[in-house]
């Protein structure tokens, strides 16, 4: 009659163990460029910023713009359906670009701390625990045709990572007959 006891409170214990865990622990993020993409009948950047999934379609994805011209990073903003600036590479001390959400990573600030290091920032306040975020993005690289840049970020877990993004200027492509 105790054994039963015991190996009932066991069983149950196990299944709320079984039922309470994340499994978002056993995917990594993943940061990386695909194909470029049209919108607005211009071509750009199309990156994916999400946590592993098979089917990639399903993934978050974000649309970038770079304008070597303009010295500037755009983001596509799905509901205003427009670009509006993200990383300005001249406003070294100042925010640069507030309220983003780039992939899975919502409601942060940016401030240019150096010509190659962005530092990010909750847009509300302190960051909630248990919340995707992008702790700085960094420029490796940065000329007329190309800006590569590395993301730094904690999981929800806090676990740390980062993603490199070779984003292209579009404008100044080499051209191929």
């Amino acid at each position: 009659m105790k054994i039963n006891k015991i190996l009932l409170f066991l069983i149950l214990g196990l299944i709320n163990f079984a039922q309470g865990q994340d499994l978002k622990l056993f995917s990594p993020i993943v940061i990386s460029n695909l194909p470029n993409g049209i919108i607005n009948n211009e071509k750009v950047n199309k990156v994916i910023l999400d946590y592993y999934n098979p089917e990639a379609n399903k993934m978050e994805l974000s649309f970038l713009k770079y304008s070597s011209d303009d010295n500037v990073l755009y983001l596509f903003d799905s509901e205003k359906k427009e670009f509006k600036p993200f990383l300005y590479f001249n406003k070294i001390g100042k925010n640069v670009s507030t309220e983003n959400f780039l992939g899975i990573f919502r409601y942060f600030d940016l401030t240019q701390e150096s010509e190659r290091c962005f530092k990010a920032s909750s847009a509300s306040g302190n960051y909630p625990s248990h919340f995707e975020k992008i702790n700085s993005i960094e420029v490796l690289e940065k000329d007329k045709r190309f800006l590569i840049i590395k993301i730094n970020y904690s999981d929800i877990y806090d676990f740390k990572g980062y993603g490199v993004l070779v984003l292209q200027d579009y404008k100044h492509t080499i051209k191929s007959n």
